[in-house]
């Protein structure tokens, strides 16, 4: 038989909606288990004003329990006959008598167990106390009591229906008592009474509520293109389509205008009014220009002129505010903005937003000087300057503008007069700022946004904040990984550990840093590694070559990424696959020994000293080539040497009789294993 289970309320938080479902249909599963009642399957249905369970196929019965629980030992349960402590706690924990003990016999020796076996009850007779343990059990980020009632939820509760086929399934809490009636839309519904809960599904959408969460998202993505004219289109942000999707019962799109004045302000902003405080789409033309006007969703099933007027007042105050804002931010000077962040503070230890662009600017210095762009050193050091005057303008102090940080700035900064270079670094330097998001094109952007994200991860780490778990406060990893994917999308030859020094060098200057320096540097090499890691497993590269090679060495990350390309494609090789194969087996004979001094005196035969000599040859040989870091070269050339070591194998007894002469010919191979490990350590290659 069908379960059918509704929650009625006023309406709760969008936010709340989707997790209150998950944890409604998870908790009911693990009951239904618990209590042994089979079901088929659990489908779950949520509006601002309900939370509904329908459930397939739930048994009549409870599956009848006939269980055997294994306790310890008959030698560790029993003392002289008498029950030990480990006995007793077990015959306990198990809510038995000690008469119900029976002695099981296994290929181990004989154990303690109980056996326990109960017939199933009918399921009606249970469900009441489980769909009233589901709703006490609830939770949500915020609750409230109401009236004069100790029940905690979201928002007041006003009903319960509860059907078990066509069978109510009777509780009660705290005066509200389940029942077969529902409520429809609270403005274009009705009261009605439900027979099953294929009656319900039925009876729901004819008092106008749309319960299915998906469909409710697809009527109104159509509806909204449906009216919108040829040349327009909407920005439908995903987030704010999944919020609107929770905020209604019924959608109906109303179409809004606003007074072109306001497009004098950046459309972002605007964009951003309409989205984040009134949760409009704001329809652009098709070449991406906003035009005056926006949808609003309706909770509602037909057009109301009250409604599209009362928005739109709404927003011309909003986009009011917003002008005035923007128009007061250009009145100052970025340079005043940014003498006021030495009163913002950007964590008590590491000191304010001011100090950090001054160490900033010294990372930037050495990354100039570095990459060679002493040609562009003014423009990127002002691009450090204001890259966070923004932060104190009336614009980003506004609550809901404050994802524009570095677009504002960019528009001040052009508007102000500073060049377009600056302009798009200040921008740029926040790039990415999401996984997936785009990365910065300029080199102002990008210096700009590696020095400052440096200062921050190394910063952190140098008074002990370092990321734990799910917990990253300062949002560490996601700095990392942003200059990872900018040194790898730029190719910019940098050391990281000159990097992480330098930022250490301006901490230290600052008197901030707090922890000790080299166990902070070590620290946050090896944060950058697992990053690394991240990064090339993303680009679909194996995890066995990325640790072959990042285990050797990861100081330039375009060196090693192109060793990893290198090596991705020599496996493709027949050539480098006997190389691996031999270079095992190297392995695996010199072990852990570390010398590597060999005695051509104690030469047996002519296949050491010619494996010797081309071993030299090779060494002196693949010096220039990864001096010019020609890896795919390097990796051809290390196959040259096969023949020259299969011969010595076929001939020579590494392990001889006088150890003397072994440990002569295990240092050859470790020197030849070193000359195999100028890159990576190729015999960790799966």
């Amino acid at each position: 038989m069908k379960l059918l289970f509704e929650i009625g309320m006023e309406e709760i938080p969008a936010r709340f909606l989707n997790q209150a479902l998950t944890d409604l249909k998870n908790n009911f599963e693990k009951k239904l288990t618990t209590n042994r009642i089979k079901f088929d399957g659990i489908k779950t249905y949520g509006t601002p004003r309900r939370l509904v369970l329908v459930v397939d196929e739930v048994s009549e019965m409870q599956e009848e329990l006939n269980e055997l629980n294994m306790g310890p030992s008959k030698e560790i349960a029993y003392k002289d006959g008498v029950l030990t402590k480990a006995g007793l706690g077990f015959i306990k924990g198990q809510g038995a008598e000690e008469s119900q003990v029976e002695l099981i016999k296994t290929d181990k020796g004989e154990y303690i167990a109980i056996r326990k076996s109960s017939k199933g009850e009918a399921t009606e007779k249970i469900l009441p106390e489980i769909l009233k343990s589901l709703v006490l059990e609830e939770t949500f980020p915020k609750s409230m009591r109401w009236s004069d009632k100790t029940l905690r939820f979201a928002r007041p509760i006003e009903w319960f229906l509860a059907l078990y086929g066509d069978k109510v399934i009777d509780f009660e809490i705290e005066g509200i008592r389940s029942s077969n009636k529902s409520k429809g839309h609270r403005f274009f519904g009705k009261e009605f009474e439900v027979a099953t809960a294929d009656d319900y599904l039925l009876k729901i959408k004819e008092n106008n509520v749309i319960i299915d969460i998906d469909e409710r998202k697809q009527m109104i993505e159509k509806m909204i293109n449906e009216s919108l004219k040829e040349d327009e289109q909407v920005v439908m942000d995903k987030g704010l389509l999944e919020e609107v999707t929770n905020l209604i019962e019924y959608p109906y799109p109303i179409i809004g205008s606003f007074s072109e004045d306001f497009l004098e302000v950046p459309q972002e902003v605007l964009i951003i009014s309409m989205q984040v405080h009134q949760r409009y789409f704001p329809i652009l033309n098709k070449k991406g220009k906003l035009l005056p006007k926006f949808v609003v969703i309706r909770n509602g099933i037909d057009y109301s002129e009250n409604v599209k007027t009362g928005n739109e007042k709404v927003l011309s105050a909003r986009l009011s505010d917003a002008r005035f804002f923007y128009q007061e931010d250009l009145k100052i000077p970025l340079k005043n903005n940014v003498e006021k962040l030495k009163t913002v503070v950007f964590q008590k230890d590491l000191g304010t937003i001011y100090s950090k662009i001054k160490r900033s600017e010294k990372i930037a210095n050495f990354l100039i000087e570095k990459l060679g762009y002493e040609y562009k050193k003014e423009d990127i050091l002002r691009t450090v300057e204001l890259a966070k005057a923004d932060l104190v303008s009336n614009m980003i102090g506004e609550k809901e503008f404050t994802k524009l940080q570095g677009f504002m700035g960019a528009d001040y900064a052009l508007k102000l007069g500073e060049k377009d270079s600056v302009s798009l670094g200040i921008k740029e330097h926040y790039y990415p700022r999401f996984q997936g998001d785009l990365l910065p094109s300029g080199i102002e952007g990008i210096i700009a946004g590696i020095s400052d994200r440096i200062d921050t991860l190394v910063g952190c780490f140098g008074v002990g904040l370092i990321p734990t778990g799910s917990k990253d406060p300062f949002a560490l990893r996601r700095s990392a990984l942003g200059i990872v994917n900018i040194i790898v999308n730029s190719s910019l030859n940098v050391s990281l550990k000159d990097l992480v020094n330098v930022s250490l060098d301006t901490l230290e200057k600052d008197g901030v840093l707090k922890e000790d320096r080299a166990k902070t540097e070590k620290e946050v090499l090896e944060f950058f590694k697992q990053r690394i890691i991240n990064i090339f497993s993303d680009m679909k590269y194996r995890k066995d070559i990325i640790n072959s090679v990042l285990d050797k060495d990861f100081d330039n990350i375009i060196d090693a990424l192109d060793v990893v390309k290198a090596i991705t494609e020599k496996l493709q090789k027949e050539k480098f696959v006997k190389l691996l194969q031999t270079l095992k087996r190297i392995a695996n004979i010199v072990k852990n020994n570390k010398t590597k001094e060999v005695n051509e005196k104690l030469f047996q035969n002519e296949y050491e000293k010619t494996l010797y000599v081309s071993a030299k040859d090779l060494a002196v040989e693949i010096q220039e080539i990864l001096k010019n870091k020609e890896y795919s070269e390097y990796f051809d050339k290390l196959t040259t040497i096969i023949p020259a070591i299969d011969k010595y194998f076929e001939n020579t007894m590494v392990m001889d009789e006088n150890n003397e002469i072994k440990q002569n010919r295990i240092n050859q191979l470790t020197y030849i294993l070193e000359i195999f490990d100028k890159v990576a350590y190729l015999n960790k290659l799966d």
